[in-house]
């Protein structure tokens, strides 16, 4: 198989990290690096899906008595060969490690917990696997929360796409389903679906004023420090004023993270190709934070009621999956593009985010449909410059198929971050968590960084 230079080395930061995380969760961090790397080469058209998922299945059963990773089969879902996990396990959640949720209230960022693995796991992709004691793995779900050096090492190879061609409908494959708003199950990564959810962020309208952020924790309650959506603030040589980059879910139709997870919490949802978490699934394992190369993972550390949490309203979708606000603890959080508004009729196309940007810098929609707003607002663009509208998607080269389409020039090599205009605590909202969700040294400035 060959190695993707964009795919992380296994002797550089990224290895590291992703270890130290599972270590952490007390899963099987060899097994998590190993699969999480593969499943990149999977969205990379590097590695067969179907060698990916027979490589990994033994290991899989035995560290966690499943296997429920989603395949393709004749370009439909394989459906799943055995019973679904229904819930965690609420006695290990409950004595779950004081440290990270005593940790998160005494306002610590320091969160790595000492689940080193103990020598016995399994080497995945071995011809004789050794047998892999099944550990709790909700009994000690320590670890950072959301480190990005995977991201890092991907963006200072200058891996970010042009995509001259976007605002056209995308190709359907196969059997993409009903493509039912108020019905459906799940869809495969890479598999087409009928209406595919996505956004359009202008960079040349954003001015960073954290509008989007802060109605995304209002929305979902999130814990005190947990941001699903994050504006950097950045400068370019000459510029006299700083310029924004908006980093969300990119609700990627061959997402790696829904490639690893070995319950099916993480799952793209068949309706609309939403890449969302089942919280009465997730067991917390964490192999989609390192799987995912964007970043956006948060694991809950703590009740959400003890870190400032405050959702409370309806959480199922109109499939009755458990997706939306703040997890539960031990459970892992993202954007999720507010699901139960794309089931509403009412407020379909409409997002906590988008709604409060003043500048209309956000617009969501369905990218197969060329009337969606995003599309709309995409060809009144390209009208206004004349044809010639630069747009770029993040990491597109990695084959993950972002569904967040960026107007503007991605940073230059030279850029700088800055602060911004806004900070988050003008806000009432905290950014403690910063250093622990972008890692030692952030993404972007490995990028400013790069000759």
């Amino acid at each position: 198989m060959r190695r993707s230079e964009h795919r992380p080395d296994p002797h550089g930061g990224w290895e590291a990290w992703a270890h130290r995380v599972l270590d952490g969760a007390d899963t099987d961090a060899d097994l998590g690096v190993e699969a999480a790397r593969d499943a990149m080469a999977v969205a990379a058209g590097e590695l067969d899906e179907d060698e990916f998922r027979d490589r990994y299945e033994n290991d899989y059963r035995r560290q966690f008595g499943t296997d429920r990773r989603p395949r393709l089969v004749d370009g439909l879902t394989r459906p799943h060969t055995e019973p679904a996990i229904t819930g965690r396990a609420p006695d290990a959640v409950a004595g779950a490690g004081a440290s990270f949720a005593g940790g998160l209230e005494a306002g610590g960022l320091e969160q790595d917990g000492d689940g080193a693995g103990d020598g016995t796991d399994a080497v995945s992709g071995s011809d004789e696997p050794q047998v892999v004691p099944r550990r709790a793995v909700l009994g000690v779900l320590g670890g950072a929360a959301a480190g990005a050096l995977f991201f890092g090492e991907l963006f200072r190879r200058g891996a970010f796409a042009s995509s001259p061609g976007i605002g056209d409908p995308l190709p359907l494959a196969g059997d993409p389903g009903t493509g039912a708003v108020t019905g459906g199950g799940t869809a495969a990564p890479g598999e087409a679906t009928d209406v595919q959810f996505g956004m359009v962020i202008d960079l040349e309208r954003c001015d960073g004023c954290l509008r989007c952020v802060d109605a995304c924790v209002e929305e979902n309650g999130l814990s005190e420090g947990v941001l699903w959506p994050y504006v950097f603030a950045y400068q370019e040589p000459g510029d006299a004023d700083p310029r924004y980059l908006p980093r969300l879910c990119q609700n990627c139709t061959r997402a790696p993270c829904v490639m690893v997870c070995p319950t099916g919490a993480r799952h793209r949802r068949l309706a609309d190709g939403l890449v969302l978490t089942d919280y009465d699934v997730c067991i917390g394992c964490r192999y989609c934070q390192v799987a995912c190369p964007y970043g956006v993972n948060v694991f809950q550390f703590a009740d959400p009621a003890t870190t400032g949490g405050s959702f409370t309203g309806e959480r199922r979708d109109a499939r009755g999956v458990a997706v939306k606000g703040e997890p539960p603890r031990g459970v892992m959080g993202k954007c999720t593009f507010c699901p139960l508004r794309q089931d509403d009729p009412e407020r379909r196309g409409t997002a906590a985010c988008v709604d409060a940007c003043s500048m209309e810098a956000l617009h969501i929609g369905d990218l197969n449909d060329p009337d969606s707003a995003p599309n709309r607002y995409l060809a009144k663009r390209r009208e206004e410059a004349g044809g010639n509208l630069p747009t770029f998607r993040l990491l597109e080269d990695l084959g993950t198929e972002p569904n967040i389409i960026y107007i503007g020039q991605p940073p230059s090599a030279k850029a700088e971050l800055v602060e911004g205009d806004w900070a988050y605590e003008d806000w009432g909202l905290t950014e403690d968590r910063r250093t622990v969700l972008e890692g030692p040294e952030p993404w972007f400035r490995r990028l400013a960084q790069e000759a």
